[in-house]
């Protein structure tokens, strides 16, 4: 039984490595076909993976290539995603809303995982630094770049109400699908997640910024793990 189970365990981490290395093939592809990439692009891409390298080195450098890529897809849209806003209104509303909207999930988070997790509060820099790696590679790898490759595979055209939502589904889906394994995966908690995690961060990454994004989905993560100390 055991032997099965680490096959399994295996079998899912090569799909997922391939998953991982196809993507960052595809977002090459993108840098070298669209040619609109400069310095400051990848200085940006290289600053945000960096931000992940403390807790994994390896989704660091898998966050810098999609970034790139993206980047150079949105610069030519009228779908345009932004990094974040100079508005001095809009960076206030942003900020509220990030704070607001990470504090409240991860109550949420935290409320559903109590039954299963006992509380341990403890705080420790490498909380920060995972929390950092989950809210930049997430936001960027499954959905700035999801995104942006509903953009160019529609070729930028205006999305009708079923296409916006097919782009949310992929922003939201395979993003929550990593949250499980082989032995935890249940249609209703997939669905859960999608709603109560995926849909908000897809949301104010459009409408808001990818910071605002990735800054709410950290603040939840450093609420677990600084309630549970894991």
């Amino acid at each position: 039984m055991k032997n099965n189970t680490v096959k399994l365990t295996l079998l899912f981490i090569f799909f997922i490595s391939v998953w991982f290395i196809t993507i960052n093939l595809i977002a090459i592809y993108l840098i070298i076909k669209n040619k609109s990439t400069t310095s400051k692009d990848f200085i940006l891409g290289i600053i945000f993976g960096v931000l992940c390298m403390p807790s994994s080195p390896i989704m660091g450098i898998f966050t810098i290539i999609p970034f790139i890529a993206s980047i150079g897809i949105f610069k030519k849209s009228k779908n345009n995603v932004h990094i974040f806003n100079n508005n001095k209104k809009t960076i206030l509303l942003s900020m509220v809303l990030t704070l607001a909207i990470g504090i409240i999930l991860g109550a949420i988070n935290v409320f559903f995982a109590i039954d299963s997790i006992p509380i341990n509060p403890d705080f420790k820099i490498q909380y920060v630094f995972n929390a950092l790696r989950a809210g930049v590679f997430e936001e960027i790898f499954f959905r700035f770049f999801f995104f942006a490759m509903c953009v160019y595979s529609t070729n930028d055209s205006k999305f009708s109400k079923v296409q916006n939502l097919l782009c949310y589904l992929i922003m939201i889906i395979p993003h929550t699908l990593i949250h499980f394994n082989l032995s935890t995966f249940n249609l209703p908690s997939v669905i859960m997640l999608s709603l109560l995690f995926g849909l908000p961060f897809a949301l104010m990454l459009r409408k808001l910024n990818l910071i605002s994004a990735i800054g709410a989905h950290s603040i939840v993560d450093i609420i677990r793990f600084c309630t549970f100390g894991v």
